[in-house]
């Protein structure tokens, strides 16, 4: 009679004894690509040893589901090769007794994964963040560069000590590939362009130097040491999604998104299509601020239209008041004019008086001529008085025009600011709703991020439960063939089914647990297809 417990134990320590070689084999596989990748992309030999701890634990949670299969299709492909699983059966005991200590295995393992992408790996990465910053802190204090400008155009990033004239000065660029710095320029100035298509960024660097070489020897741009003059060409990429979510654990995760979805359920102002409502309606707010524009033109012409009669109103009053003063003058020089007259006319009259012999033709003619010029000058004096009222009138009607132009131009302002006011309105409406969808489009993308942390920790199970009922149907203990096995279910099948529903989750807005679960839940139809048929064997 065997013993299930004894029986059970053996087969752990099978699989644990072909899943720590397989572990270790694939760890340095993916550590060895990754390293070459990133020495390749200009990472130096120091550094990445420095991070070669924390890209191994990047690597457990690939490594283990594959290092389990191999293992499980290895152990169960040596048992029925070695036909203990018939001797089992033929003992009387069932199938289940020697497959649950391994599915038991397999949910310890799924729940170590999880426990790795939900708390460890973020601390990971925010630790790599760390080191970044103070590489970064480190080098620019070196070379006696004070950051106060900091410009992000991914996988770059640009600090910048100040602006002079529109130049650029102490310029420190950072080049990073897979989180991690592979390249360094400092320049001690520089300019900064987009060029006329708008998918580049053209950065023009003075006198600087390499800290880390390219290795790539690209021909357009110096490679190692310093250089006089350089043109960089960036190409503007799609925006980062929220970096920082990958440093976030999945509690926080999760509580981040149950504080946006109260906030979304107490708005009532949910829409279909965030990614398009945010298209549709930033349109919106483009031509809103294109109109604002328009109305803030003529709101501001209106105004110096106004100004301008304002300033006229006081010009035209002192017009009208010189005009005034230069009539009384006018009249006062008419009225000495008359006076002059008079006394010319008395005199002549006490001379006729006084004169005993006859009249006297020539104080006659003198007189007459005395007068006409009186007369004359009178007669002027009318002229000018008169030119001085039409001043006055014309002033006059100049002020009245303009204080009718200052109230229909108040009119219009005031159309103008009612119009201002609408448009603030509509656009604070429209900036609500741009506000409420990119909640959705956060909380849509926290999802994903909770359920991209959740689904790879099934991985582990799904792929023993796939593995046994293969292992005893290949019945082979050869390691290449179960090698092959593995990757070809995890290359050719897994992964691209991860990939997909990634992209369908992100991009396309299709159901997030479909897409994000959809590998495993092919993985256990596989196995539950393939654990009836070795059943009905």
């Amino acid at each position: 009679m065997i013993n299930i417990n004894i029986l059970q134990k053996y087969l752990v320590k099978e699989l644990l004894r072909t899943f720590i070689p397989a572990i270790f084999c694939l760890e340095f596989l993916l550590l060895l690509g990754f390293s070459v990748q990133l020495l390749h992309k200009g990472l130096d030999v120091p550094s990445l040893f420095s991070v070669l701890p924390y890209m191994a634990l990047y690597t457990i949670p690939h490594a283990l589901p594959a290092s389990l299969l191999t293992a499980t299709v290895m152990t169960y492909g040596r048992l029925s090769a070695d036909n203990e699983i018939t001797a089992i059966r033929i003992a009387g005991m069932h199938l289940h007794n020697i497959v649950t200590p391994i599915i038991v295995t397999g949910v310890i393992f799924s729940i170590l994964t999880l426990y790795l992408n939900a708390e460890v790996l973020p601390r990971s990465y925010f630790k790599v963040r760390q080191l970044q910053e103070k590489a970064v802190k480190r080098v620019l204090a070196t070379h006696f560069i004070t950051a106060k400008k900091k410009v992000d155009f991914h996988p770059y990033q640009i600090y910048i000590s100040s602006i002079e004239d529109g130049i650029y000065k102490n310029i420190a660029v950072f080049e990073y590939a897979d989180e991690y710095i592979v390249n360094i320029l400092l320049a001690e100035e520089g300019e900064i362009e987009v060029d006329d298509s708008g998918n580049r960024i053209l950065l023009t660097l003075r006198r600087g130097e390499f800290l880390k070489p390219d290795i790539k020897n690209s021909i357009d741009s110096p490679t190692t040491g310093s250089f006089e003059e350089a043109v960089f060409e960036i190409p503007l990429r799609q925006k980062v999604r929220h970096a920082a979510l990958k440093y976030a654990t999945l509690t926080s995760l999760i509580a981040q998104r149950g504080e946006i979805n109260d906030e979304l359920s107490g708005s009532g102002k949910l829409v279909k299509d965030p990614e398009e409502t945010i298209k549709i309606t930033m349109r919106e707010i483009s031509t809103i601020n294109e109109e604002k524009k328009r109305v803030q033109e003529r709101l501001q012409k209106a105004e110096v239209g106004i100004k301008k009669s304002k300033a006229n109103i006081p010009k035209q009053e002192g017009a009208i008041k010189r005009a005034k003063f230069d009539i009384s003058i006018f009249e006062n020089y008419i009225n000495v004019a008359l006076n002059n007259i008079g006394k010319l006319t008395q005199k002549r009259e006490i001379e006729e008086d006084m004169r005993i012999m006859g009249f006297n033709h020539k104080s006659e003619e003198e007189y007459a001529k005395n007068v006409l010029l009186i007369e004359k000058i009178i007669e002027k004096e009318k002229r000018r008085i008169k030119k001085a009222k039409r001043r006055v009138s014309r002033s006059e009607r100049v002020i009245e025009d303009e204080n009718k132009k200052i109230e229909e131009v108040g009119l219009d302002i005031e159309g103008f600011l009612r119009g201002k006011e609408d448009l603030e309105k509509e656009r604070l409406v429209l900036a609500e709703r741009v506000e409420m969808a990119e909640k959705q489009k956060f909380s849509r993308e926290l999802s994903i991020n909770i359920h991209k942390r959740l689904s790879p920790s099934l991985a582990s199970l799904t792929f023993i439960l796939i593995g046994i009922p293969l292992g005893i149907m290949t019945k082979s203990n050869n390691m290449l063939i179960s090698l092959g096995i593995s990757f070809i279910l995890i290359l050719f099948v897994y992964y691209p089914l991860v990939a997909t529903g990634l992209i369908l989750a992100e991009s396309m807005n299709f159901p997030i647990i479909p897409s994000v679960w959809a590998a495993n839940v092919v993985n256990i139809i596989i196995g539950v297809f393939l654990f009836r048929k070795i059943l009905k064997e």
